[in-house]
């Protein structure tokens, strides 16, 4: 632990994690909180800890009252004054960073008594997550936590000063804002001033940092706060942090090298460092999601040719249908086996993501067993194992439904439960990609609608251009888009696109997204309005700061990686918000309560 300079004026002159061999004579002064007091009769013992470790002090010289100890409670904050002495050999302890010695206490001092805890931060027993949450100031003082907090710090500082190396400028942003649709509802804010006008949280700064592009700012960046009220899981909060950039009159490769810049800093990556790049096509194809853990194998195949004139019914169906899909996933012998009882368990791992089952067959010394085998003849088999990368005995699996989608997911969902049970992720390794042309639009074939699969203001590849002007909505449906995400480890880590800067194209995108001429101007008229006094290419991107976090921290919950983070039904259980607001603020509001 390097020492910590302390200003001149601080009650302390050294922190608990500090001292050394080095310092053993030297008359320090200590302050933390009591993690441990052992009373051995004749030998008193305090270890006193703060967010840099832990000291342990002895009272064999102390001339005051060492009773007084017995009134100090465990949490209490403590400054203690003495001497650094060496432990005796039989006292050492190699495991603690300041365990070779000890401060002989002359004066100490209780600055704060504490009452019984709720639970003890570095205690042996894991309070719930909830109580944890109920108290977070008391769970931020275990290590694990104040690390993380650390290496949030640290991490942003990395990302500023690699943009800063590039020339970028940092830009705030409002937080006070006007709606737009970035795929999620808003949280809207009441104005006093305005009577029956809200404001918007940002979902994003996107028209924003578009407008700095308009406005000659060149490189734009900032780690800025955004806001979405969606459906909550693991790795997502209702408000969230993120590195935004924009930059003007890049190209494809020049955003791919911005992104292989960010991700070297912030991942420490070695000389050389490059990502994989993947279409959305292949990556789709391969791995049956566009943010795959490429960490291990177990490719999957689109096989539904192959099932067109089979007499299995239930995949011929499927094969023949317009948006059907049968895909296929080979797990060799040598890979790992399943008794029948976890091949029969594998329904429940895709019946979340719309799947009714999952279909097999085992290879052994050539001979073709169990499940759907007397459906694979020789020659079906042989055109199996021409899809396959990998060749020999082992287990073929099957995921088919007339939803090209769901047989996508559910065969993603089943490689990563492959990957964890037999093992094959290196949860050392970092894996990304930089998976490109993403479609242009989510399309729902019943309504026949379109969706924009990234946001608004994605421009349509060139040589999709005719596509973006047809008639026909399911051909429009087919337009790729300059779009991109960098994947890492199965999450998707960032994302961005190539900007329309004609106002012709952003009028269309309008239209096809279904917003009448009088929509798109109340919507966005400050914005077409930008576009006509001259538009520089431009493209951005940005990276989910927290999941940054989570994949540095090694954690799976974005709760981890954030201060004061909300539960799964967006409350804080801290501070108990939301909460109503009292009937003089919904007076000066001018807004009512619906009770439902």
């Amino acid at each position: 632990m390097a020492s910590m300079k302390e200003l001149a004026g601080s009650l302390r002159t050294h922190h608990c994690g500090e001292l050394r061999e080095s310092d053993i004579g030297k008359t320090v002064t200590i302050c933390g909180w009591l993690n441990k007091y052992r009373n051995l009769g004749s030998l008193h013992f305090i270890d006193v800890r703060d967010r840099y470790g832990v000291t342990q002090l002895g009272f064999e010289q102390f001339k005051g009252d060492i009773n007084e100890l017995r009134k100090f409670s465990l949490e209490s904050v403590i400054m203690a004054k003495g001497k650094v002495t060496a432990r005796p050999d039989s006292a050492k302890n190699a495991n603690m960073e300041t365990g070779m010695v000890e401060v002989q206490v002359e004066e100490i001092r209780l600055l704060s008594l504490a009452e019984e805890v709720p639970f003890l931060p570095h205690g042996m027993v894991q309070a719930t997550e909830d109580l944890r949450l109920r108290y977070r100031y008391l769970d931020l003082r275990s290590k694990k936590l104040q690390d993380i907090l650390r290496l949030r710090s640290m991490t942003a500082r990395k990302v500023r000063e690699a943009l800063y190396k590039l020339d970028f400028t940092e830009v705030e942003t409002p937080i006070l804002y006007k709606t737009t649709p970035e795929g999620a509802r808003d949280y809207v804010v009441p104005s006093r001033v305005h009577p029956g006008k809200v404001y918007a949280l940002p979902q994003s700064p996107q028209t924003l940092k578009q407008l700095l592009m308009i406005a000659n700012t060149d490189k734009y960046f900032q780690i800025c706060r955004c806001f979405r009220d969606e459906d909550l899981r693991a790795d997502r909060q209702p408000e969230f942090t993120q590195v935004d950039i924009e930059v003007s009159f890049p190209t494809l490769d020049y955003m791919k090298n911005l992104a292989t810049h960010v991700v070297k800093n912030v991942f420490d990556m070695p000389e050389g460092f490059e990502m994989k790049s993947i279409s959305y096509d292949e990556v789709m194809r391969d791995y049956g999601s566009d943010k795959p853990d490429v960490r291990f194998g177990l490719k999957q195949m689109i096989v539904s040719d192959l099932f067109k004139t089979s007499t299995f019914a239930t995949f011929s169906e499927v094969a023949n249908s317009k948006y059907g899909m049968v895909k296929a996933m080979f797990v060799p012998t040598s890979m790992g086996t399943l008794a029948r009882k976890d091949i029969d368990a594998l329904v429940d791992i895709v019946k979340p993501y719309g799947g009714k089952g999952v279909a097999w067959f085992k290879v052994e010394n050539q001979q073709v067993t169990g499940g759907i085998s007397k459906f694979i003849d020789p020659n079906l088999l042989n055109a199996l194992y021409e899809k396959s990368s990998e060749k020999g005995d082992g287990l073929w699996f099957f995921m088919a439904d007339k939803n090209e989608n769901i047989a996508h997911d559910c065969a993603d969902a089943l490689r990563r439960h492959f990957g964890k049970t037999f093992n094959l992720i290196n949860h050392d390794q970092y894996a990304f990609l930089w998976v490109y042309d993403f479609p242009l639009f989510d399309y729902d074939a019943d309504a026949n609608t379109l969706g924009a699969k990234h946001h608004p203001f994605t421009r349509p590849k060139d040589e999709d251009m005719e596509l973006y002007y047809s008639t026909d909505k399911s051909k429009v449906k087919d337009v790729k888009a300059y779009a991109y995400d960098i994947v890492c480890n199965g999450y998707e880590i960032g994302g961005g696109s190539m900007r329309i800067f004609d106002n012709k194209q952003q009028s269309r995108m309008f239209e096809l997204l279904g917003f009448t001429p009088e929509e798109a101007q109340h919507q966005f008229g400050f914005f077409i309005e930008a576009l006509k006094y001259g538009t520089p290419p431009h493209a951005g991107m940005a990276f989910g700061m927290d999941r940054l976090i989570m994949l540095l921290a090694k954690t799976d919950s974005i709760r981890d990686v954030i201060a004061f983070p909300k539960t799964a039904s967006a409350t804080d259980l801290m501070a108990s918000a939301p909460s109503k607001p009292n009937p003089a603020q919904c007076k000066e509001l001018g807004f009512k309560w619906i009770e439902e």
